[in-house]
């Protein structure tokens, strides 16, 4: 009987993984993932901070390098200072992904870090809304992207409701080709 019992549970587990192919190849990204390769580059961002939790008031210098990583399910993000007493140093890092939903933003800066979330595109905007920890103070945080074109876009953030940062940002690639 024990035999019996056996073959026919090995027949039925058999039977399922005949049902279901075998996986080809590495996993692949969700499809959800091409908004984030538009942002794919090296840019050159220039702009605006205001006075806040985020540093004093002052003009802004940016390189940002974003690629895709780990085959494709994040988006790397570092920027770099161009200017001022931080040049040449990284001021903050930032990972962005698909969780099944929505997209998400985990950014990283000395003295803090946020995250963020959208659903995507509408139109020629991306509208990140989400909370941080700066120095320990908690805030909300609201990041607009707004695409100039293939090659440029402008970056808003906003905490708490009030501007921090405007900059203006251009691929690198793109001014090199003009």
């Amino acid at each position: 009987m024990k035999r019996l019992i056996c073959i026919a549970a090995l027949s039925a587990f058999a039977a399922l993984a005949e049902d279901k192919p075998a996986p080809q190849g590495p996993p692949q990204p969700p499809e959800e993932m091409k908004v984030e390769k538009w942002f794919v580059g090296t840019w050159t961002c220039k702009g605006q901070r205001h006075a806040g939790p985020m540093g004093p008031e002052g003009k802004t210098a940016t390189r940002i390098t974003m690629k895709l990583d780990l085959m494709g399910f994040w988006l790397e993000i570092e920027g770099t200072a161009l200017a001022g007493p931080m040049k040449g140093k990284e001021v903050f890092e930032a990972f962005a992904s698909w969780d099944g939903t929505q997209h998400r933003r985990y950014g990283f800066q000395a003295g803090g870090m946020m995250l963020y979330t959208t659903k995507g595109w509408d139109g020629d905007k991306l509208v990140f809304d989400g909370e941080g920890m700066v120095m320990g103070q908690k805030l909300a945080m609201k990041h607009t992207i707004t695409k100039k074109g293939d090659n440029a876009f402008d970056s808003a953030f906003e905490s708490d409701g009030k501007p921090v940062q405007e900059e203006s940002c251009t691929r690198a690639a793109a001014a090199a080709k003009k």
